[in-house]
């Protein structure tokens, strides 16, 4: 099996599920972009569910860290709260420290936006975040023959 992506070809050994998954489900930016356009297929036609919403936290220019420091005892108690409300699903730190990323239990980003702004670090100015929603690949159905819902 040939996949052409952009003009280049690759062939794909085994895995033919994964090359058919990659076809169905995968948003795949254009080789070469110049621009941040991306191609997004939906070979189902059926519109994806959002079960949970992807928040990345980037600090603001005017974050510093003396500026920040007496802000975190507030916002790691407003935090935790909201992880034991179950807002919260799963967090995490970025590698390069610049910011959390939360994985949200919230299908609606103007209640997830409304949330982590009444955090201490956003009342302050200190962080943003952007909103993904996110659902379940539900492509997949085509490959052990179910219908997709």
């Amino acid at each position: 099996m040939k996949l052409t992506i952009a003009g280049k070809g690759i062939k794909t050994g085994r895995s033919t599920a994964f090359a058919v998954l990659i076809g169905l489900c995968v948003t795949l930016p254009p080789a070469r972009a110049l621009a941040a356009e991306q191609v997004r297929l939906n070979v189902t036609g059926k519109t994806v569910p959002t079960t949970k919403i992807l928040a990345v936290g980037s600090w603001t220019p005017k974050a510093t860290a003396d500026g920040v420091r007496p802000v975190l005892p507030a916002e790691v108690r407003d935090t935790v709260r909201l992880y034991l409300d179950g807002v919260i699903d799963q967090w995490f730190i970025q590698q390069d420290n610049s910011g959390v990323v939360f994985l949200l239990n919230v299908t609606e980003t103007d209640k997830a936006r409304a949330l982590l702004e009444k955090l201490p670090l956003g009342q302050a100015g200190l962080m943003e975040f952007q909103l993904t929603q996110l659902g379940p690949v539900s492509p997949l159905a085509s490959l052990i023959g179910a219908p997709a819902k």
